[in-house]
């Protein structure tokens, strides 16, 4: 498909000889061995015309007056030349997608994009076609693509082809669903990346309409008219106090367009007020409801749908509930390293501090007339009590176990936290019964407390955990210790085609953890595709790699260990002018260092990432040359672009924590070495490598990832690190780290 060949001079001189072309032209090419495409010079302009060797017909394509097309320019006159000749009598080009996807994909990649100045990358295109083999192959495709592989255009592409080719080939036109764990992500696609694809293939006439998609977030996302009516209510119980309240909350803002929150300017907590929640059946407001007309609209089978994107949650959520999504035969899994974070959440419970409090709210004036009322008041006091008491001793585990803010902590509960469980569900239980039952929707009710507490009550067979979020938030979590199993009968056994992608979801070596950790390894090996793509940056003249051999074996304990950590940040820091990002396993360590080094760094602008420091990642990208003391989230998904990070720090391998999922694990195992090298030695890699992949995020990115723990330099597990780090070359010390900076950075860098 496009096919440019000069193979036909003779039928060019024939056809001026029989006067069909017009004299004083010159043979340029020809387009799929049928168009023969010459230019001549008419009307004081150079006019480039098509003459169809099957038929013998021409047909104008464009004209130019500043000169001819060169060689290398051909490929920009393909559009002008579909929509010259308009293909009417030739099979081949109406249904490209049956006729050949694979040459379909070669010619939208060699020749559509690079007209829209998009390099062409062999790998990228190797990666798309395995893609579409593994769609409609009916495989699970695990497609590793590490940075700058351009995996987005890769999956959209194979997506595309794999939706047209089956609806040629059989029939039927269910969308393409594309989840992933990022809601930046989710919005660029559908808003940026879908339509600008569109655009070029509707340019190139691969496509004969706009492609379309649909954004399909939770429902807290949306503006929901009744709760909206029942909290202006409230508020207008007290209208001199709220009177400029009322007035930005005025219900002409909510229009077509802005039943979406995410695109208001409004407060978390007046969100969380007037969203969605619960379900929609019966509400009184269901005739005017936005969000109903949306999701009526996403769902209808009448409407043209190409892709449907969406997050984990809601897709792991479709599939045991009916109608959340559009069936769809082709599934694209982005960020897939996170699946198995958010089947834990589907599949399992959770229980915020702030849930059993808002629920004693929301009753406080809805006691039963023949309830006593003191009586009332003292169960909600019990009820608060019993929650705070649970609460704590989870921040005290919390706190005790060193746990970081965004990193799941699994943990036993004890007799006593799960006497403080039952105990808090029996009063709620009780505290229900005296409660005037109230028409309308409730943010959390009685009984999905009930519900949920009675889950952590028998913990044999469900991993529990603590979580707490940016705001400090704290939840008890739990689920089915067979999330393998559950994904394999949920999703991998179903008749959809899946395909796996991420940055790393690899050891550096093989996919075996990925695919136990995601349960994969409990369906037919002959069903799975295996791929990954490395980075097309330049690793070897940008990077370098530096494990110094002087530090001391990690102790979080020891003030040697700490002072050492220390010592040597400040040396690394000072080789490179700052522009470093620290990373960290532990807070405790994090900021034993943090206070060590900060009086000793602080011409450099010092950026403390805590639990409760919401803006350190966006402060160090706004700085000349800050320190970024980071964990948590720092170590995946962050892009700094440019000389901002040229640093990476890892302070020290990052382990997993211990857990009673790792014991449960140890004990599965034969032994204990066996255990190491088959969950705890891959899972610290694959971490591994998304902290040292921070370090470059383009083309021109130049930098120095250094570890300061001396396991990666000696010992069992530095054959491993060498390998999942084999593209950085090796520097011996800070010295030879500061001249590579030089090398690479512009003056400016160090001012």
């Amino acid at each position: 498909m496009f096919e440019i060949t000069k193979n036909h001079q003779d039928a060019y001189e024939y056809y001026i000889n029989e006067r069909m072309a017009y004299p004083g032209g010159d043979y340029d090419f020809t387009f799929e061995d049928r168009f023969l495409i010459y230019h001549a010079p008419l009307r004081h302009q150079t006019v480039y015309i098509a003459i169809d060797m099957k038929t013998g017909l021409s047909v104008e394509i464009c004209s130019r007056k500043d000169g001819v097309y060169m060689e290398h320019e051909y490929t920009e006159l393909i559009p002008d030349i579909f929509n010259a000749i308009k293909y009417t009598g030739d099979r081949r080009y109406k249904n490209v997608f049956a006729a050949d996807p694979l040459k379909v994909i070669d010619s939208i990649f060699r020749i559509v994009l690079p007209s829209f100045g998009y390099a062409v990358r062999e790998e990228q295109i190797k990666l798309c076609k395995q893609m579409f083999l593994g769609m409609t192959g009916k495989r699970v495709s695990i497609c590793e693509a590490e940075v700058g592989t351009g995996k987005t255009l890769a999956y959209l592409i194979a997506g595309l082809c794999a939706k047209r080719y089956e609806n040629s080939m059989f029939g039927g036109d269910n969308p393409v669903t594309i989840t992933t764990s990022n809601i930046e992500l989710q919005t660029a696609l559908v808003e940026r990346e879908l339509p600008k694809l569109s655009q070029m293939l509707m340019e190139y006439h691969i496509i004969n309409r706009p492609l379309t998609a649909v954004l399909r977030k939770g429902k807290e996302h949306y503006f929901c008219l009744f709760r909206y009516r029942d909290f202006i209510g409230k508020l207008s119980d007290y209208p001199d106090k709220n009177k400029e309240f009322l007035e930005n909350l005025e219900y002409t803002r909510f229009d077509q367009k802005a039943f979406d929150l995410d695109k208001l300017k409004l407060k978390g907590s007046i969100k969380s007020k007037i969203c969605v929640k619960g379900s929609c059946r019966a509400c009184p407001c269901s005739s005017e409801c936005k969000y109903i007309e949306f999701i009526s609209r996403a769902k209808s089978a009448n409407m043209p749908l190409d892709f449907q994107v969406t997050n984990h949650n809601l897709y792991l959520n479709s599939i045991e509930q009916e109608g959340l999504l559009r069936h769809s035969s082709y599934i694209i899994i982005d960020e897939a390293h996170k699946l198995k974070e958010a089947a834990q959440d589907v599949y399992g419970k959770r229980i915020y501090e702030n849930d059993v409090i808002k629920y004693i709210n929301f009753v406080k004036n809805l006691y039963d007339p023949e309830t006593d009322l003191d009586t009332y008041k003292r169960l909600r006091r019990k009820v608060a009590l019993h929650n705070n008491q649970l609460f704590k001793t989870l921040k005290n585990k919390i706190h005790a176990n060193d746990i970081d803010s965004d990193v799941e902590s699994i943990i036993n509960l004890d007799y006593n936290t799960i006497a403080i469980i039952k105990k808090l569900s029996e009063e709620i239980a009780v505290l229900d019964t005296l409660t005037k039952k109230r028409k309308g929707k409730c943010e959390i009710s009685a009984k999905q407390i009930i519900k949920t507490l009675e889950r952590f009550t028998n913990p044999a067979k469900i991993c529990v955990w603590i979580d707490q979020d940016e705001n400090g938030l704290v939840s008890l979590c739990c689920c089915s210790k067979n999330i393998g199993g559950k994904l394999q009968k949920g999703v991998w056994d179903l008749k959809s085609s899946h395909v796996l992608t991420s940055g790393t979801m690899s050891d550096g070596s093989s996919f075996d953890f990925f695919r136990r950790e995601n349960g994969l390894d409990r369906i037919r090996r002959d069903e799975i595709i295996e791929m990954s793509t490395p980075s097309p940056f330049d690793y070897k003249n940008n990077t370098r790699l530096f494990i110094p051999n002087d530090m001391p074996t990690p102790d979080n304990d020891s003030e040697k260990y700490i002072n050492a950590v220390a010592d040597k940040a400040v040396q690394l820091v000072n080789a490179t002018n700052g522009h470093t990002a620290i990373l960290f396993t532990s807070y405790k360590v994090l900021n034993a260092v943090y206070i060590k080094t900060k009086e000793r760094l602080a011409k450099y602008d010092i950026i403390c990432m805590t639990r409760s420091n919401k803006t350190a990642i966006t402060d160090f990208k706004k700085s000349k040359n800050g320190v970024l003391f980071a964990s948590g989230s720092m170590w995946e998904g962050v892009d700094c672009v440019g000389d901002c990070l040229s640093s990476v720090i890892i302070v020290r391998l990052p382990f997993p924590i211990r857990s009673a999922a790792m014991e449960e694990k140890k004990e599965a195992c034969e032994n204990v070495p066996k255990f190491i090298r088959e969950y705890a030695v891959p899972e610290m890699l694959i971490k591994l490598r998304q902290g040292a992949g921070r370090l470059i995020r383009s083309e021109t990115d130049t930098g120095l990832l250094s570890i300061l723990d001396p396991r990666a330099n000696s010992g069992s597990y530095a054959v491993k690190v060498a390998q999942a780090l084999s593209k950085y070359p090796k520097v011996q010390s800070i010295e030879e780290a500061k001249e590579f900076m030089k090398s690479v950075k512009e003056p400016e860098y160090f001012e």
